[in-house]
């Protein structure tokens, strides 16, 4: 066996919140094929096994083990209910499902209804379970796997309604690797990586660790039971951490809690975020006080990313998710299906070919999906003249009013620019004249009295910085406003009960 000096490189470190610890690639390779010789005798080419648990050691050597040995790795959140964990091993079908203390008796309950929908019921083990499965295994190098095998089973957030299994091919990690350089370039060896959401998502694992691993890059295992923007803080600074995923709501709240020169003590070279607009606001300060620009990028579990920032490259314009990056050829098409060349707003396709995008919906394939050689993301996107696209929403949620289609999202971002609003939702409402008008649903920070007088600062708000035809005309405030645990807004329920 050739020695190499790769190996003893740390590939991660793990953060309990109290104690660290350094894994190297030899860990890494060690324990992993130790696993895979495990999975060998458990399971068969194309098996799912699901990975219910907050982020510890043993969920990265999972993975690994599950992919050596041909499997498919199924992460299912912990932050999930009974009801969307049922829901998810009824379509996924795991022959193994590992569970941390916390989930493991949910998870056996959850098998033990009746009325459970599933072929077989899967063995369910203990995390802790893997330590003794290292000790008792024999290594396996692993199986030939190729580009289109299936490598990875997500499933959607459920903010559109029921979630839906997305397979990914093994070739995501070279295609997802390829464009996280190219937003974060130059990156070098000694810097630290951290993405802070959680590994039952596709944003906890490739804007950061898997990326890092492919291109030996350290980087941080740690995510807090419950987000404290200050302890974030603290962590990125006591483990020096240079490049960092973090959403635009988390975001919000590290620039409105912690101290400007407390952030100042950061080596941050590099903020990515994604899954909601940045915000003009979110943009300055992160210019001011770190004095570096916000990657921000536009990215579904299906595809991408497909549009991103690049600050190396070119200058970041606030409020624009980027450019198209190298490899990926996209197109702006109109209702008739018809390509928009240039300057134009319109659903954003992508080509099929490109490594970033989908085997298809787990066991359902793509339906109306792919039209020619496109993937259809369903996503609508405005494109200037020198290339720049900005996110207007959803294709199923434009509005049309008054000979008007308007974006709900686009709304949103008007109202949240309000510093005394947390949070807010914008729907359609039936009108007999209109046909529909425009309802946003409002959760205050805290309680305000003069409630007519906080409806007119939003209304005006949404006039001065969209226009006055998208003026929303009802307003409610609420106390409550129904949220995936990636903290999208669950519209479907929302509409059951507003709209």
């Amino acid at each position: 066996m050739i020695y190499s000096p790769r190996e003893d490189k740390t590939a991660f470190i793990f953060f309990d919140g109290k104690n660290k610890k350094e894994f190297s690639y030899r860990d890494l390779k060690n324990i992993s094929q130790k696993l895979a010789g495990f999975f060998k005798e458990k399971i068969s080419f194309g098996d799912r096994v699901a990975i219910v648990s907050h982020i510890l050691p043993e969920v990265v050597f999972l993975h690994m083990g599950v992919y050596l040995a041909g499997g498919i790795v199924m992460p299912v959140s912990y932050l999930l209910g009974k009801d969307a964990i049922r829901t998810r091993i009824e379509k996924g079908s795991p022959k193994i499902i590992f569970a941390d203390d916390e989930n493991e008796q949910k998870v056996r309950e959850i098998l033990e209804s009746s009325d459970l929908k599933i072929e077989q019921k899967p063995i369910v083990l203990n995390i802790k379970e893997v330590e003794n499965i290292i000790s008792l295994s024999s290594p396996f190098s692993g199986v030939d796997t190729y580009f289109d095998d299936p490598a990875i089973l997500l499933f959607t957030s459920g903010s559109e309604g029921e979630p839906k299994g997305v397979l990914h091919a093994h070739k995501i990690l070279i295609g997802r690797t390829e464009i996280f350089k190219y937003m974060t370039y130059p990156l070098e060896d000694n810097e630290i990586i951290w993405d802070i959401a959680d590994w039952g998502w596709m944003a906890g694992m490739f804007y950061g660790p898997f990326p890092a691993m492919r291109l030996k890059i350290p980087f941080l295992l740690f995510r807090p039971k419950k987000f404290d923007p200050i302890l974030v803080v603290e962590v990125m600074e006591n483990f020096g951490v240079t490049t960092a995923f973090i959403p635009p709501s988390a975001l919000r709240s590290i620039f409105s809690e912690v101290k400007p020169d407390k952030l100042r003590k950061l080596r941050l070279k590099r903020i990515l975020s994604a899954g909601e607009s940045v915000g003009q606001a979110l943009h300055d300060m992160a210019k001011d006080i770190l004095k570096i620009p916000i990657t921000e990028f536009y990215s579904q579990t299906e595809a991408g990313p497909l549009i991103t920032n690049s600050p190396y490259f070119f200058p970041v314009v606030s409020g624009s998710c980027g450019r198209v990056p190298p490899g990926v050829k996209v197109g702006i098409f109109d209702e008739n299906l018809q390509e928009i060349k240039g300057e134009g707003q319109g659903e954003l396709w992508v080509r099929f070919s490109a490594p970033i995008i989908m085997l298809g919906y787990f066991r359902e394939g793509f339906g109306q999906k792919l039209v020619d050689g496109w993937y259809r993301t369903g996503d609508v996107l405005y494109r200037t003249e020198d290339g720049y696209f900005f996110y207007i929403g959803r294709k199923d949620y434009i509005i049309k009013t008054s000979g008007y289609r308007i974006s709900p999202e686009e709304i949103e971002r008007a109202i949240l620019t309000l510093e005394f609003v947390e949070n807010c939702a914008v729907l359609p409402k039936k009108d007999e004249k209109k046909g529909y008008i425009i309802k946003a649903v409002v959760k205050l920070k805290k309680p305000f009295s003069g409630g007519e007088t906080l409806m007119k600062k939003i209304s005006d708000r949404v006039s001065e910085l969209i226009g006055p035809h998208v003026r929303p005309r009802e307003i409610e405030f609420v106390d409550y406003i129904p949220l995936t645990p990636t903290g999208k807004i669950k519209r479907d329920e929302l509409l059951k009960i507003f709209s």
